[in-house]
């Protein structure tokens, strides 16, 4: 019985309670500033490289080298007795020996540790990172991601869900692939929250909410979610509709409604219910929920819209052993493999056919384990709609440098007034 088989036999899987670490970590919160400032100077530099308007033509794949080096967040993928089956199945039936580290736990301090690199024209050792897709937007524009071989991933070709193809941070997903992803939207306790529940962005600005909400530090979900209670699309946003962003979190921060602005650490203040309601992320909510101890909290997608956001991998310019990448990445589109990790971090799987295999385990299982996947299975918070516009989500704007630094110097004045 091979890892996969132990798996579909298996109940739900047990992890460590927090998850702090995990991929939405505060990299555009209050040190957003400085990283905005490295990209808009990178965006005047007239050499930094080719515009991401257009993708390059990938170059030919060497031969596999039989090893590989991966940069991710910690928690995120499958873990049993401290190893990865997945990771472990993966090594086996490539022979490619993957030196896997988790060592991304903030998108911002990380990205910082390559910039000197790519600007010195150096490699950086790693072939496969796993920066967030704002992230992968402003580094395509610098030229400083390799163009994906499609050729050499049928599989992911294949199985990829059409929420997460042609992506406005990498459009026809030319230097990046989906790993998982998720919504951001609004967590809240219905027997605390005045009326019983949360339907809008603008009901966080109820004062009889005063001292009980809790905002994100990541400048890309907050304004996001306050352009669209705006009634403004992300995407055509301007730096004056960023601006009225900015002064409507100001009047909910000055009347005392947020108790506080936060990164990962929300979740403990939802879970202690010292706040009512929260922007939250959906990974987050399912966990907590359905394992973690707080089974009356509801996710809700604002009315006026939700974030819908992924988690990619990426092949940094001049990585030594990019058709490895290559398989890494492919592998990981099998239905079967993918199951495994959506199964134990509880994100948005990117890929068609995990969605039946959940409901194939809930038929071996019995009780609450069986319950348990069926709730899986039927989980929008796992599964995301064909067309996520249909489902009023919207992804981040895909900034340029520039951009994202005037954004940041408008949400500073928020945070840290």
């Amino acid at each position: 019985m091979d890892a996969f088989d132990r798996w579909m036999h298996t109940g739900p899987p047990t992890r460590p309670i927090s998850r702090r670490d995990l991929l939405r970590s505060a990299g555009v919160g209050a040190l957003g500033l400085s990283l905005a400032s490295i990209l808009a100077a990178c965006s005047d530099d007239q050499n930094a490289g080719p515009s991401s308007s257009a993708a390059t033509s990938p170059s030919p794949l060497p031969p596999i080298a039989g090893e590989l080096t991966v940069a991710q967040w910690p928690l995120y993928i499958d873990k049993s007795k401290g190893r990865s089956p997945s990771l472990d199945m993966f090594m086996k039936e490539s022979g490619i020996d993957v030196d896997y580290r988790t060592v991304i736990d903030d998108n911002q301090a990380f990205f910082a540790t390559l910039v000197p690199l790519f600007e010195s024209g150096q490699a950086t050792n790693w072939d496969i990172t796993a920066l967030s897709d704002w992230v992968v937007n402003l580094m395509r524009q610098q030229g400083w991601l390799e163009t994906l071989d499609w050729s050499a991933l049928p599989t992911a070709d294949e199985t990829m869900l059409d929420a997460f193809r042609d992506p406005a941070y990498d459009p026809g997903n030319a230097h990046s692939v989906p790993w998982q992803g998720g919504v951001t939207g609004i967590a809240y306790y219905p027997d605390l929250v005045p009326g019983g529940k949360i339907e809008a962005f603008a009901d966080l600005w109820n004062t009889e909410l005063a001292g009980h909400v809790g905002m994100l530090t990541e400048m890309v979900d907050t304004m996001t979610l306050t352009l669209l209670m705006l009634g403004v699309d992300p995407q055509t946003a301007t730096l004056d509709d960023a601006a009225r962003a900015k002064d409507k979190l100001l009047e909910q921060r000055d009347q005392g409604i947020v108790r506080q602005y936060v990164g990962q650490g929300y979740i403990d203040d939802l879970v202690s219910k010292n706040n009512w309601a929260s922007m939250a992320w959906s990974g987050d909510v399912f966990y907590y929920k359905e394992l973690g101890g707080a089974p009356d909290l509801e996710f809700v997608v604002p009315s006026e819209g939700g974030v819908i956001w992924t988690g990619p991998l990426q092949i940094p310019v001049q990585a030594e052993h990019p058709a490895d990448a290559h398989a890494f990445m492919d592998f990981y589109y099998r239905p079967e493999i993918a199951a495994m990790v959506t199964d134990w971090v509880l994100y948005m799987t990117p890929v068609d056919g995990v969605h039946d295999i959940m409901l194939e385990k809930a038929k071996n299982l019995t009780g609450a384990d069986r319950q348990y996947y069926e709730t899986l299975a039927n989980s929008p918070l796992l599964f995301p709609p064909d067309d996520p516009a249909s489902a009023n989500l919207y992804e981040y704007k895909a900034f340029d440098g520039k951009e994202f630094e005037e954004y940041s110097a408008l949400f500073q004045q928020v945070v840290n007034g």
